[in-house]
């Protein structure tokens, strides 16, 4: 790692940063400035890279070691998204597509080639039918009539079980 500049210019000579919320200002230069002050021109910059050179030089603040997962042989939670997800939609040059916009778009798919609405309803898991009912909107030719009949019967299978 290189070492950072030193500092050209004597502090007392740079003046004072700008007030910062509580109203206070700090000499350019100093590790106040670019804490407190938060000031962030070059040196004060310096001034805070050579004090953490120096305290790393000391043995202190060693950096702190890579995360290292348990997977117990597991694939982690988060490898499809880093691993795969991301990198395709990087290299498709996509950024608003998610993984639930996949499912819903193989639900729309299966009814728009015909499947069973109860079948495309287990297959997603879902409790209630009236849920897997949201996909079919957005199958541009469904037949109103069609939809009405199902509703009806639905409605009747619900009435003879209360």
């Amino acid at each position: 790692m290189p070492t950072p500049e030193p500092v050209l210019t004597d502090p007392d000579l740079l003046g004072r940063t700008s007030p910062n919320a509580g109203g206070r200002t700090y000499r350019h230069g100093t590790l106040s400035a670019y804490t407190a002050g938060s000031c962030r021109c070059v040196h004060c910059r310096s001034a805070f890279a050579q004090y953490r050179a120096r305290r790393r030089a000391a043995g202190k603040d060693d950096p702190r070691t890579p995360r290292v997962r348990d997977t117990d042989g597991h694939i982690p939670r988060d490898w499809f998204r880093n691993q795969i997800w991301r990198p395709a939609l990087a290299e498709a040059g996509v950024t608003v597509v998610r993984p639930h916009d996949l499912r819903r778009a193989h639900a729309s798919w299966l009814l728009a080639g015909g499947a069973d609405l109860q079948a495309v309803k287990e297959r997603l898991g879902h409790a209630s039918i009236a849920t897997t009912e949201k996909y079919l909107h957005t199958l541009p030719d469904a037949d109103d009539s069609t939809l009405d009949a199902f509703t009806r019967i639905r409605d009747r299978s619900a009435a003879a079980r209360a």
